[in-house]
C-alpha cells in the first residue's frame, strides 16, 4: 500500500457554482500521452515573430552561476526514487517544485491563485521578495502540506535578467518544476533566452529526468502566438504543456496536480 494514498484540491467557487475539485492520485503510474495541445490562430502571414539568433544570452556566465550553485548531474543514489529525501525535524518529506520563466511571464500570478483557491492542501505563509514595480526580485515561496508527512515548497524565481544568479541558486535541489513562457510576440525572444539558460543551468542530465511542466500563459490575449509554434520555437516537445490564464485561474489546478504528482513519483517513488 502507498504510504501517500491522494492529494485533493478544491478551488473556491461562487455558491451559485459547482464546486470543482482536483485529485493528485499518487498510486497510479505517470501518463504516458501529453495533454493535447489545442488549435490555435495562425500567426499573421510573413510576420518574423522571433528568432534564436536575435536572443542575448551568456552561456559562460549561466554555467559558472549552476557551479556556484553545486546543480551537478544526478548521483547514481539520487536515480533510485526514496533513497535520498529531505526531511525536516519532525521526519516530514520536503520536495521542492519551483516556478520558472521570463520576467512578467504570470509566475507569482499563478503561484498567488493556487495559494488562494487550493483549498483542501494546508497552505502555511506566503512570502513575496519584490521591487517597487511589484515584480519578484528573489523568490516567492509557500509551503504547502499535502499530507502529515509530505510538504511541497513552493518557490517561484525572480525573471529579470540582471537576477540570474539568484534565480539558478533556487533550482538547486528542485524535484520538480513548472515553466511558464508568455504568449505574447513581443515576448518570445525572453521566453528563449529563459529556456536556454534553463537548460544550462540544469545540464541534460537533470532536463531529461526532472518533472517538468510547460505553461503557456496569457492565452487570452488577442495576439497570443499558436501553441504549436511556442512549443516547437521553444523545442519543448515530449514535455507536458497546459495553455493557461493565470489571472482567471485557467488550466492552473490540472498542471498542478501534474507537476505534484509526477515529482512524487520522482522522488519517493509512490
Amino acid at each position: 500500500m502507498s504510504v501517500f494514498r491522494r492529494l485533493t484540491g478544491r478551488s473556491k467557487k461562487p455558491e451559485d457554482e459547482e464546486e470543482v475539485s482536483v485529485e493528485v492520485s499518487v498510486d497510479a503510474k505517470p501518463a504516458v500521452e501529453t495533454p493535447p495541445v489545442p488549435e490555435s490562430t495562425p500567426a499573421p502571414m510573413g510576420t518574423l515573430v522571433a528568432s534564436s539568433e536575435e536572443v542575448r544570452f551568456d552561456p559562460e556566465a549561466t554555467a559558472a552561476y549552476a557551479r556556484r550553485a553545486s546543480i551537478k548531474p544526478q548521483s547514481a543514489a539520487e536515480i533510485v526514487p526514496g533513497h535520498i529525501l529531505k526531511r525536516d525535524e519532525v521526519g516530514r518529506v520536503h520536495i521542492k517544485i519551483v516556478f520558472y520563466g521570463p520576467s512578467l511571464s504570470g509566475k507569482t500570478t499563478a503561484l498567488r491563485w493556487l495559494f488562494a483557491n487550493v483549498r483542501s492542501l494546508a497552505k502555511g505563509k506566503i512570502i513575496e521578495i519584490h521591487d517597487e514595480l511589484g515584480r519578484t526580485t528573489f523568490f516567492d515561496f509557500v509551503p504547502v502540506s499535502a499530507s502529515e508527512m509530505v510538504v511541497f515548497d513552493v518557490f517561484t524565481v525572480a525573471g529579470q535578467r540582471r537576477h540570474a544568479s539568484q534565480r539558478i541558486k533556487v533550482l538547486r535541489d528542485c524535484d520538480g518544476l513548472i515553466f511558464m513562457a508568455d504568449s505574447t510576440p513581443e515576448q518570445m525572444n525572453e521566453n528563449l533566452a529563459s529556456i536556454q539558460e534553463l537548460r544550462i543551468a540544469l545540464g541534460t542530465d537533470r532536463m531529461a529526468t526532472l518533472p517538468i511542466i510547460v505553461a503557456l500563459n496569457k492565452r487570452d490575449l488577442p495576439n497570443a502566438l499558436p501553441l504549436d509554434y511556442m512549443v516547437q520555437m521553444l523545442d519543448l516537445e515530449g514535455y507536458p504543456v497546459f495553455d493557461t490564464i493565470a489571472t482567471e485561474g485557467k488550466n492552473l489546478l490540472r498542471m498542478f496536480q501534474r507537476v505534484l504528482r509526477d515529482a512524487l513519483i520522482f522522488k519517493v517513488g509512490i
